[in-house]
């Protein structure tokens, strides 16, 4: 997603709302369009504030998706992460280090450990549907590790609750959801970056006309002129 300091985006609107100010002021000022007047190139101004409001509570949503996600993949006492090994362990000590439903159970987890998943809050496309697509590889292996636990019936039998099949099919369904978030919380906060983006070159160009309507109405010396011609939107 192409990125601006929110610092720059914030100057530009600041010059845009000097340049209202001073159309305001200016006497007999002639708008040779309807945008360029006063009240117009106000509320678009308007409009673009509201836009970066909207994209600072996207960005929010989608660092707090990625945190979540952290915590159910990574981070929480009972994270698919964390939660791999007493379950190698509880197989392990069912069957037997060699068995065949412990070298299985061990190869499933080997899948799950080097999926490509490094946390990340990039903003940046092709990085979040990479580790969207590795998010989603971790899960798919963790759903066939639940499988094959499930077939095992009454001889998966782990002394922590927590790691009885149920409690793993409920850890499923939130992880997909959660990474399933991150995605959606991203295509908002683009969709909604895009437009401002586009906003900004609209505003930008409207005021490279208006201070040409004032060069042309007030003259290339004029105090209006010059009051407003370094302005940059």
């Amino acid at each position: 997603m192409k990125s601006t300091s929110e610092n720059s985006y914030g100057a530009r609107i600041g010059n845009a709302e000097k340049l209202a100010t001073a159309l305001q002021t200016f006497v007999n000022y002639q708008p040779q369009k309807p945008e360029f007047s006063f009240n117009e190139f106000n509320n678009f101004i308007t409009q673009i504030k509201n836009l970066n409001n909207t994209v600072a509570t996207k960005k929010q949503t989608y660092s707090l998706s990625v945190e979540s996600r952290k915590q159910l993949f990574e981070k929480s006492d009972y994270s698919i992460q964390k939660i791999l090994s007493p379950i190698n362990a509880t197989v392990k000590a069912s069957f037997g280090k060699q068995a065949k439903e412990a070298t299985d159970v061990a190869s499933i987890i080997a899948k799950i450990r080097g999926a490509n998943t490094k946390p990340t809050t990039t903003t940046d496309q092709a990085s979040v549907s990479q580790s969207y697509q590795s998010y989603s590889s971790k899960t798919q292996f963790f759903a066939d590790l639940i499988t094959n636990l499930t077939n095992f019936g009454v001889n998966y039998n782990p002394s922590n609750n927590q790691l009885l099949v149920t409690n793993l099919d409920a850890i499923h369904t939130n992880a997909t959801a959660a990474n399933n978030q991150v995605m959606d919380s991203y295509s908002q906060l683009k969709q909604n970056n895009d437009t401002r983006i586009s906003s900004y070159n609209q505003l930008s160009q409207i005021a490279i006309r208006i201070k040409d309507s004032i060069k042309s109405q007030y003259g290339n010396q004029s105090s209006e002129y010059n009051l407003v011609k370094g302005l940059k939107i």
